[in-house]
């Protein structure tokens, strides 16, 4: 998807599936990063650039799919990116103590 240079040549009911799925992605993901962000501390960076993150993503997804490849690139980019700050946020989360 991201590696399109031009019109993929599919039919436009195709590409509003993809963009349908990538969306139904982002949202998932989405949820994934509000909760490992809710695991870090008020001020903690990571969570606070999540925030961020997630308000862009929210923006984003309630102008809703218009099934054009530039649209469906979109999300996918918007999936990388949310993909990208659960990593994140996943790395700068509290490690639970083992006993011995």
């Amino acid at each position: 998807m991201l590696g399109w240079s031009a019109d993929p040549d599919l039919r436009p009911a195709g590409v509003e599936q993809i963009a349908l799925q990538l969306t139904g992605a982002a949202h998932a993901v989405a949820a994934d990063v509000r909760h490992a962000a809710e695991q870090l501390t008020d001020g903690h960076t990571a969570r606070i650039l999540a925030c961020v993150v997630l308000a862009e993503a929210g923006h984003r997804l309630a102008a809703g799919p218009q099934g054009t490849v530039r649209c469906a690139q979109g999300y996918a980019r918007l999936v990388r990116v949310l993909y990208e700050h659960l990593d994140r946020l996943t790395e700068a989360a509290p490690r639970p103590v083992r006993a011995l």
